[in-house]
């Protein structure tokens, strides 16, 4: 009996030093637009002695735009290797992102492979209802009479149009210098407000135009904390963008408000969410609280200058 005993301890102890290996996939989005970036993270967590490993995708409908492995981490008796993955797809369907192989190597040869989940995504055309009824061009009509006679009121509607695009092109020139040099001479919360102000002047959620309202809404958010805080918002998922964020900003105000209009936005552009009337003005609200504390920041910090002059 106790032999018994002995030789089941024995079985157990071999089985918890036996060494362990988990790998996942994670990814920024499952419902995009063809082209659109997808940041995918691919994490593996080993009692293995590995020196590096190599990550290989089995199937592969989409396009690498970038790769970057990160250092590795040791937590405890694991070691965590992660690498992220910039990618798009060029093409409409329902596809599947990984799995992918992981190869453990040590001294140049694979100890253990092991193979990832794989992520279900839905690419769509960028194509609205509206362009899918565009209809053919018509025949050409047969002109009958001498050419010539109206070369000459060709040739005028020729000059007229070509003055107009001059004239246009001049005019969006003259407004670029003048939007660069505002944004030159704009402080980031100054900027930001110029922007959202304008944005909303264009009444975009007014006329139905509501995800487009909110891409642009994020695009102006992560400029201001690129500029803000000093940290590349616009290339950063939203989750990634929150968590420097936090770091970086001790009022939990204004992280909760900007919190809420990244979660807004994301809703909107990726799960189909049609805010109503009431989230709107609750989101110009939150937008404003923002300003209006980014500027009494900016009065304090003035102040205490000017006393300890």
């Amino acid at each position: 009996m106790k032999f018994f005993q002995s030789f089941v301890l024995f079985i157990f102890i071999c089985i918890s030093l036996i060494a362990e290996t988990q790998v996942s996939i994670s990814s920024s989005a499952n419902l995009v637009t063809i082209g659109d970036k997808i940041n995918v993270k691919v994490i593996t967590k080993t009692s293995v002695q590995a020196q590096r490993v190599n990550f290989v995708s089995k199937k592969k409908d989409f396009e690498i735009i970038s790769e970057k492995l990160l250092p590795l981490k040791v937590q405890g008796d694991y070691t965590v290797f992660e690498k992220n993955i910039t990618i798009s797809f060029f093409k409409t369907g329902d596809f599947n992102i990984g799995p992918f192989v992981v190869e453990l190597i040590k001294n140049g040869k694979i100890i253990e492979k092991k193979q990832t989940n794989s992520i279900p995504i839905r690419v769509k055309s960028v194509l609205t209802k509206e362009d899918k009824y565009i209809k053919p061009l018509k025949n050409l009509i047969d002109i009958k009479g001498n050419p010539f006679y109206v070369l000459k009121y060709i040739i005028v509607f020729l000059v007229i149009v070509s003055l107009v695009i001059l004239i246009i092109f001049f005019i969006k020139r003259k407004n670029r210098s003048i939007n660069q040099r505002k944004e030159a001479v704009l402080s980031p919360i100054d900027e930001f407000e110029f922007r959202v102000n304008e944005l909303i002047g264009q009444k975009l959620f007014e006329k139905g135009k509501i995800r487009r309202f909110f891409t642009d809404l994020s695009i102006i958010i992560k400029n201001f904390l690129s500029r803000e805080y000093k940290f590349p918002a616009e290339d950063f998922t939203t989750y990634e963008t929150l968590l420097h964020l936090k770091t970086k900003e001790k009022e939990a105000f204004i992280v909760d408000n900007l919190e809420f209009l990244f979660n807004v936005s994301d809703l909107v552009k990726f799960a189909k969410f049609a805010p109503n009337l009431h989230t709107f003005k609750t989101l110009c609200n939150k937008t404003r609280d923002i300003i209006i504390s980014f500027k009494k920041r900016v009065i304090i910090e003035e102040t205490e200058k000017n006393v300890t002059h």
